[in-house]
């Protein structure tokens, strides 16, 4: 067999028109974001936010301790009517559980009001006024129920500053009315949204 019947069906392949592309053999790096630029940007925006927040963060201190002031000077001058109303009802109360016991223990013999068979159990401190304090525990002397209206008449300072309808009050309901009217709570309510309560 003859050289010409073997390469009859071969064709030598060639470079393309124009030549091959050069080959890229030096060394590539990542495309990165943060560039010089962008960190420079960030940096310069990050700082006037910063100095913006702190200047609400000092507004909103200023604003708090202002108001703080008012409280404590209102409080103050209220004090002497709030210690009052307070001894009145502690006055009162022990008035109506020593009209309790002498209506209960009024069949025992030899029983005397405020003693136990005659051994006393309250001690007068002469000149000393012992006070019974601004949370004093009356509730343990009464019913259920008139801890429960006595609570909350007691909480009522707790209200909200606002009590007239709030915008959402028709896509929130009030999941615990019933639960606090149930308790006896009906003066009784807390604002989630006041933020006055968040910070003091």
């Amino acid at each position: 067999m003859d050289d010409s019947a073997k390469t009859s069906g071969f064709r030598q392949e060639m470079p393309p028109s124009g030549g091959y592309q050069k080959f890229n053999w030096a060394r590539t790096f990542p495309k990165v974001f943060w560039r010089r630029k962008r960190i420079t940007y960030f940096f310069k925006f990050n700082f006037v936010t910063n100095l913006f927040i702190i200047y609400l963060n000092y507004l909103l201190r200023f604003l708090l301790r202002t108001e703080k002031f008012e409280d404590i000077d209102i409080k103050n001058a209220m004090e002497p009517f709030l210690k009052a109303e307070r001894d009145r009802e502690w006055l009162k109360l022990l008035k109506k559980n020593r009209d309790l016991e002498n209506e209960v223990m009024k069949d025992v013999p030899g029983w005397k009001t405020g003693t136990w068979y005659g051994e006393p159990v309250y001690f007068t401190l002469g000149d000393k006024w012992w006070d019974p304090g601004q949370y004093v525990s009356i509730f343990y002397f009464l019913k259920i129920s008139e801890t429960r209206r006595r609570a909350g008449d007691f909480l009522w300072r707790h209200r909200s500053d606002y009590d007239a309808p709030l915008f959402w009050d028709k896509w929130i309901p009030d999941i615990g009315a019933k639960f606090r009217d149930s308790l006896g709570f009906e003066n009784f309510q807390v604002n989630p949204f006041n933020w006055r309560t968040m910070f003091w």
